[in-house]
């Protein structure tokens, strides 16, 4: 009678023994899922985040003819007269210091500002009698012109792409100094455009901008070829 209860306490044990591995193999799939689970919202939570905190205002070049802009970045690069009329430029005006006066960042598209790896840009301030500061001169780079929200030294700093004539192709951030104004930080390069916040400037789409006609020189081009 011992041994037939001592067989009946010994499945029993292991009826409860089995039991519990069931338990437990039950309790860990459970946990398992619910980390994925967990994992997997804090993955489309921080994708959802990093869309909301980066804010970018697309901002296209102004379209009014501004002659002394033109006059002095004919004068500035020596444009040739007989290149003024299909030279093109292109201007937005900007506060980069948070000073309450916009400056301008323009850019001259032609057979002597460009070239294959890209066109002229100038950060400009305002003067009297169609003067001009320069503040920042800089040579191949593209459009559009991203205006950051960071700023550096009470400047906003801004970066332009830069690609073409076997150069890499990326982004590269020009920053305010005290001493020479805007200069190329070098070491700022990327390949892939920076997340940041702030006006995307010279949005235009230049290709078709010239199949429109829709554009500034830096001398009026004749009627008959304007809008």
């Amino acid at each position: 009678m011992k041994k037939i209860l001592g067989m009946v306490f010994f499945l029993t044990v292991l009826a409860g023994m089995a039991g519990c591995g069931q338990k437990n193999t039950a309790n860990t799939t459970e946990q398992t899922d619910t980390q994925t689970e967990k994992t997997l919202e804090e993955h489309f939570f921080s994708a959802e985040q990093d869309e909301q905190n980066y804010n970018v205002m697309e901002e296209y070049s102004e379209d009014e003819e501004y002659p002394e802009l033109a006059a002095f970045l004919t004068e500035y690069y020596q444009i040739p007269e007989e290149e003024c009329k299909e030279t093109r430029y292109y201007y937005n005006y900007t506060d980069l210091n948070e000073d309450g006066t916009d400056e301008i960042v323009a850019v001259t598209i032609g057979d002597t500002t460009s070239d294959n790896r890209g066109d002229a840009a100038l950060i400009l301030r305002p003067g009297e009698n169609g003067q001009f500061e320069v503040l920042g001169a800089f040579s191949q780079i593209h459009t559009p012109v991203m205006i950051s929200e960071d700023m550096e030294n009470d400047w906003h700093t801004i970066i332009f792409p830069i690609y073409g004539g076997g150069q890499e192709s990326g982004f590269i951030s020009a920053v305010y100094r005290e001493e020479t104004g805007y200069e190329l930080d070098e070491e700022s390069f990327v390949r892939e455009e920076p997340k940041v916040s702030g006006d995307r400037i010279l949005s235009d789409n230049l290709i078709n901008d010239m199949d429109t006609d829709n554009y500034l020189t830096i001398a009026p081009r004749d009627t008959e070829s304007q809008n």
